[in-house]
């Protein structure tokens, strides 16, 4: 019996942390650990560092010596999927968090992520993923994300403790990925997402808890949101190419409204058609209109028309990668790694 499976326990919690060049928000990352309610002794915080070179790797290494439970790790394949196996090899402990580098937790994010793995037969818990900017364009992107109308996966607006199909910033009985195997390092994006759909194609089940919480930075830039969904929808080809039943009707929504998007100055040309492309874009803009609404921008410092653009260059981005991806496959007769 491991101490995750004894109710009278403390488990070792090992918290690991990808950082490539992440000076500007290390320091918050790791002073949210400093601060949790778990014991401090049962804790261990694993910086994977891809070769930094901001100077957050010196920092990392002078808060590891006044803190005995940080260490940090070589990563010289300088991604995220291997850093997560790095991590998992080297962890101690009987639960396994995955941290961003940009994220801070809450105090009793540790003690609630362990007392829901101990509570709940599930291979990984997750929770409440706050998107909380700096200014009112990053306010405005961090309200997108959790938008049900941004970001359609369900851990990232739902309110209720239910089971889902991934989640964020989350803690795993090391038990559950060591029996599952290694995150796929082929894959530069979704390696989170593709071994979640492992764990739950072997029967395990992922949990979401809201009483879980943490703080994630998000872009600060609708240039950089761009960039960060574009690469979403070209890896996410490559999972479905792994794993065609992980397909869900969300997935194809975004692409389909860009096809749309990019069909529709031909659709204007015709007397036919014209009715239906007119009536599609002012669809999608009520859409957006009423989503800035409920989303509430003043009251939490965003700009409403950075939230308004928010939509269609995530929807865009998004589209457009998958759809890039998927047409280089068939041009190339097949799966390309």
């Amino acid at each position: 019996m491991t101490a995750i499976d004894d109710p009278g326990a403390t488990p070792k919690v090992s918290i690991v942390v990808p950082m490539l060049d992440e000076r500007d928000h290390i320091v918050a990352c790791l002073d949210g650990f400093a601060g949790q309610s778990y014991p401090l002794d049962r804790l261990e915080v694993l910086v994977i560092d891809g070769g930094s070179r901001d100077g957050s790797r010196q920092i990392v290494e002078r808060m590891a010596e006044v803190h005995d439970w940080i260490r940090v790790i070589e990563n010289p394949a300088r991604k995220a999927s291997a850093a997560f196996n790095l991590g998992v090899e080297a962890a101690k402990g009987d639960v396994v968090c995955l941290f961003s580098a940009h994220g801070v937790p809450h105090e009793d994010f540790v003690r609630r992520s362990v007392d829901a793995l101990m509570g709940d037969d599930v291979a990984g818990v997750g929770g409440q993923y706050h998107h909380v900017g700096t200014d009112p364009v990053s306010n405005a992107i961090g309200l997108a994300m959790v938008s049900p109308f941004g970001m359609a996966s369900p851990h990232r607006f739902a309110t209720q403790r239910k089971d889902v199909d991934t989640i964020s910033h989350p803690a795993y009985r090391r038990r559950a990925l060591v029996d599952i195997g290694p995150f796929d390092e082929t894959l530069q994006r979704n390696s989170d997402y593709e071994l979640n759909w492992r764990l739950r194609a072997a029967g395990e089940r992922l949990l979401f808890d809201p009483s879980i919480e943490s703080v994630y930075r998000p872009r600060s830039s609708l240039r950089a949101l761009g960039r960060q969904f574009w690469w979403y929808g070209r890896w996410k080809v490559r999972v479905l190419e792994r794993h065609p039943a992980s397909l869900r009707a969300r997935h194809l929504v975004a692409p389909a409204a860009t096809l749309a998007a990019v069909l529709a100055p031909l659709g204007l040309m015709g007397r036919r058609t014209r009715p239906f492309v007119v009536a599609g874009a002012a669809a999608y803009a009520a859409v957006v209109a009423v989503a800035v609404r409920r989303a509430r921008p003043r009251s939490h410092d965003a700009s409403p028309v950075v939230l308004a653009a928010c939509f269609p260059v995530m929807h865009g981005c998004w589209g457009a990668g998958f759809l890039v991806s998927a047409a280089q496959d068939a041009r190339q007769g097949g799966r390309r790694d």
